[in-house]
């Protein structure tokens, strides 16, 4: 009897990336092919949701993903079995449940596998265990996605009307906005208060805090009077009423979450919440080691810091070996007394906002240290791969425990404190150590009823500083915190707000522009719900009900629609009023009176208050400020001759050898020079940023209306061609180098290349 023969399966993944490594896992019965991300979606230029017949989406296939389609449905037909691999969230669900429909996949049949690592216990153990699409996941997606597209094709039109076809709403990002403007306004408004901080100096050698005045404890002294009654005290005796040692822990911190690792990346590697996302994803998704392809971290979109006991087993064993059993995390409370407090890494799960039942972001493999791989990795993923890999070590480690000495003095109700700590056992403070301020040192000997004299006071006048701007990382964590969108949402945010342009970054921190103001002002006056940040909390804490089968998207939708609509009817009044009103502009008509702004589909223009007349000119690329057009009129004749100009060009003494002038122009990366012949000859030269800023800060000479150019660009030739003989030929080629510009500035490449990819510092005189 012949052998049966394996049953051919087909796994669908989400990323190319994993295809092979899950094959090679999986072995030769298995084929696993890619769905590059959703293959359908809403329509781009219409609403594509039909709110009179229970909000039904109508999906389109994504343009440029029929050949995908095409694949998976060939390959469905060859397969015995079909497993969809999506990713493990809402997305990745539906995701499956696109690609289930589109290849009449039974709903009823368990092919849906999920994995959080890409190792290959994850992955054998996924397959092992396959189950049925959650609908319920499905349809939260489902409605967020829908949500999404109700705030932005029924409230944007507003804003094109109101202030620009630029501007968009948006459900979440639009929240971020006011909570942006609203710190901006606070930081406007804040009046600086005068306080003092003062330290006592007792017997020439105790330096301790004013801590207490009639019982109320002094963080910034703002009153004078107390102030003159402290300086009272000078000389004279304290006396300690408190003095004693307690026994104190620091538990190291959790591990990480998608939140806390665009934080860290943020504020230590100085990395954008999406670089973050796209290097974690590489991450994830593997990295060739040694010939092998291997997952280097689990899923980095989650709200979970939970940790399986395999990954805490990895751990110990880790630790043991590095460390010793004694920097081992405790995983239940102690109650010896050598170990009193000691208690387990904490794991945290804010049932409100954990989407996902997956771990905390952590290595597949421990024993693979940055350092051990760091050949293997780019600078990006390196340094990401680090923080990841340190971060989960250390929330394995042993709580660090240490004693604290207290003493309070007092005299006339007036108290000065202070503190010391004495490591008793470092535990995680061995590989990390925290920031905030720990003074250590040898405890005093000092007791209750000991009497000091305040030698001295040390007092610092200063006043109170606004609160701080916030960065991505504080903005990612105020997002978190008051529930606003998922770890999967945080990046597209910030993202959308600085595409935008509705806000700009200054020192790192957000500030919001004009126009980001404008969009927050009037969605704020139209649409107070949408704005409101207490209400989109409650928005996503019900898409988790869906999620978790508690609530109907249906019912959700219906009860978001009819309150928007309410608001919608308002506003669309508000609206045509404020178009009634002429903002008239500086430049007269043929009809001699002032062409007035109107705003189409390519943006803000001129016209002619004769109806008839076909006068228009464009305002596109011309700065107004939103407060001119609010007053009626604008000023944009100097404007619109300076950007035609522009547009022309201005001549240079630059001559070529066919004759033709080299004239100044600007394009989307700033100056250039053309050829007044550039039909003819195809003849473009770029300009060296330095002398781009000389031409920006009009600090280059001008004689009759020519720009000065030529004698600059003939000594950075004679300096290019200086360096270019010294430099002589390529030494692992022979070919000549040739000056390029980089990021850094100049460089010596070589013409070889793509073969010879030999390049060379200048060497500065």
């Amino acid at each position: 009897m012949a052998k049966k023969l394996d049953k051919n399966k087909l796994v669908i993944v989400e990323s190319p990336a994993k295809a092979k490594t899950i094959e090679k896992i999986l072995g030769s019965s298995y084929k696993v092919i890619s769905s590059y991300g959703h293959i359908i979606d809403l329509p781009k230029t219409k609403i594509g949701v039909d709110v009179k017949d229970n909000f039904k989406p109508s999906y389109l296939t994504i343009k440029g993903k029929g050949e995908v389609i095409k694949k998976l449905k060939e390959a469905a037909k060859k397969a015995d079995e079909i497993y969809l691999a999506s990713d493990p969230d809402r997305e990745g669900e539906s995701i499956a449940w696109h690609i289930a429909n589109t290849l009449k996949l039974d709903h009823n049949e368990k092919n849906r596998i999920e994995f959080n690592e890409i190792t290959e216990k994850a992955i054998k153990e996924a397959v092992k265990n396959p189950r049925k699409i959650n609908i319920s996941r499905v349809n939260s997606q489902q409605a967020r996605r829908i949500l999404d597209r109700l705030v932005g094709y029924e409230i944007s039109p507003f804003l094109w009307k109101l202030i620009s076809p630029n501007t968009s709403a948006g459900r979440v990002q639009s929240v971020a906005l006011k909570i942006i403007c609203e710190l901006e306004d606070k930081i406007k408004s804040f009046v600086p208060e005068k306080y003092w901080d003062v330290k006592g100096i007792f017997d020439e050698k105790y330096n301790l805090n004013l801590y207490k005045i009639d019982d109320k404890k002094i963080d910034k002294l703002k009153d004078e009077k107390l102030l003159e009654r402290v300086k009272k005290d000078l000389k004279k005796k304290y006396e300690v009423i408190s003095s004693k040692v307690s026994n104190k822990i620091k538990n190291p911190p959790l591990p990480l979450k998608t939140s806390t690792l665009q934080q860290l990346a943020s504020s230590y590697l100085g990395f954008s919440a999406s670089k973050t996302m796209m290097v974690a994803q590489k991450l994830y998704e593997g990295i060739s080691i040694n010939g092998e392809h291997k997952g280097l971290i689990t899923y980095m979109r989650t709200d979970s810091t939970r940790i399986s006991e395999e990954a805490k087993e990895m751990a110990r064993k880790y630790i043991t070996k590095e460390y010793g059993k004694e920097y081992l995390g405790y995983y239940k409370k102690v109650k010896d007394k050598d170990n009193v407090g000691s208690v387990s890494p904490k794991t945290k799960k804010n049932d409100k906002n954990v989407q996902d039942a997956h771990e905390g972001v952590r290595p597949t493999d421990i024993n693979l240290t940055p350092q051990s791989i760091m050949q293997f990795l780019d600078k990006d993923q390196f340094k990401l791969y680090n923080l990841i890999w340190q971060r989960f070590l250390i929330s394995q480690l042993a709580a660090m425990k240490y004693e604290q000495f207290e003493y309070i003095l007092e005299k006339d109700k007036i108290q000065y404190r202070g503190s010391i700590n004495k490591i008793i056992f470092d535990g995680y403070y061995k590989v990390f150590k925290e920031e905030e301020d720990l003074p250590v040192g040898d405890f005093p000997k000092i007791k209750e009823g000991d009497k000091f004299t305040l030698d001295k006071l040390d007092i610092k006048e200063d006043y109170t500083k606004p609160p701080a701007r916030l960065t991505e990382s504080s903005l990612v964590k105020t997002l978190e915190s008051e529930g606003i969108g998922r770890p999967s949402t945080y990046a597209s945010i910030i993202d959308t707000l600085k595409k935008r342009e509705y806000v700009e970054l200054q020192n790192k921190s957000f500030v919001p522009t004009e126009i980001g103001y404008e969009v927050k002002t009037q969605l704020d006056k139209f649409f107070p719900n949408i704005m409101n940040i207490k209400f989109t909390a409650k928005l996503e804490d019900e898409l988790d009900e869906v999620d978790s089968g508690d609530k109907d998207w249906i019912d959700l939708l219906k009860t978001f629609y009819t309150e928007l609509q309410k608001y919608e009817e308002k506003c669309k009044a508000s609206v045509e009023k404020e178009l009634e009103k002429l903002v008239e502009s500086d430049i007269i008509g043929k009809d001699g009176k002032p062409l007035i702004m109107k705003i189409g589909r390519f943006g803000r223009y001129l016209t002619s208050q004769d109806e008839d007349s076909k006068e228009n000119i464009s305002l596109k690329g011309i700065e107004i400020s939103l407060e001119e057009i609010k007053s009626g009129k604008i000023y944009v004749k100097d404007k619109i001759e300076e950007l035609l100009k522009k547009k022309e060009g201005e001549k240079t003494d630059i001559i070529l050898e066919n004759g033709a002038r080299l004239i100044l122009k600007y394009g989307r990366f700033g100056a250039y020079l053309e050829s007044e012949k550039f039909k003819e000859d195809n003849v473009r030269k770029t300009i060296p940023k330095d002398i781009k800023t000389k031409i920006e800060n009009n600090t280059i000479k001008r004689e009759n209306g020519i720009l000065c150019l030529k004698e600059i660009f003939e000594k950075i030739e004679a300096e290019n061609a200086a360096i270019l003989k010294k430099a002589g030929k390529c030494e692992k080629c022979g070919k000549p180098f040739e000056i390029k510009n980089g990021r850094w500035g100049k460089f010596l490449a070589c013409t070889g290349y793509p073969e010879c990819k030999n390049i060379k510092k200048i060497e500065k005189k």
